[in-house]
């Protein structure tokens, strides 16, 4: 019976340390660092902390997880953009869980039910984030017979356009070959000015 007292008292410690650790802010791995100083097997230290937060009310358990998808998805039709964001929000809100763990959960659920989902497509006209390399493409497409000291502005960026960054300044050699050779094209004699 001694054994059993011993078990109690290092789960004890185990959560002790667990919830001073929490309450000081201190990050995941921390606290599980806390948790094996006070006893926790490294084995089951994991189990240990995913326990105490759902029992701190801090996490939900496997099984509230899973009812709140399905209540998050009940007759939403995830197809659409509206739809599958509704219930990601949803969801997220529900399993205090952040947007991106939300729809990856509902997409897993998707495949498994063989249910279409929405995906948002990557593709040129996707609306995403411009690089400078398209940036300057598109401004010599616009003006292919500028000079090269339009193109030295655009490039570091003093002509009124957004600034560049150092890495694009520092290319700026390559950037004007390109610029060469799209005024070659044109038919814009080069300079050979440095």
């Amino acid at each position: 019976m001694p054994e059993q007292v011993n078990e109690n008292e290092v789960e004890v410690a185990i959560r002790e340390a667990f919830d001073a650790a929490h309450e000081a802010g201190k990050e995941e791995d921390a606290i599980k660092l806390d948790m094996i100083s006070a006893g926790a097997t490294f084995k089951n230290v994991t189990r240990l902390f995913n326990q105490f937060m759902v029992d701190a009310g801090l996490a939900v358990s496997k099984e509230e997880k899973e009812q709140k998808l399905l209540e998050a998805v009940e007759g939403v039709d995830l197809s659409t953009e509206e739809g599958f964001d509704g219930a990601v929000a949803t969801l997220a809100e529900a399993i205090n869980g952040t947007e991106k763990s939300a729809a990856a959960l509902i997409r897993a659920y998707a495949k498994k039910n063989e249910l279409e989902v929405f995906k948002k497509s990557k593709g040129g006209n996707g609306g995403g984030k411009q690089g400078f390399a398209g940036k300057f493409y598109a401004f010599l497409v616009a003006n292919p017979t500028c000079s090269k000291e339009q193109a030295i502005a655009f490039i570091q960026g003093t002509d009124g356009n957004e600034e560049t960054s150092e890495n694009v300044k520092r290319h700026q050699s390559h950037y004007l070959a390109i610029h060469a050779m799209v005024n070659q094209i044109a038919g814009v004699e080069a300079t050979t000015e440095a």
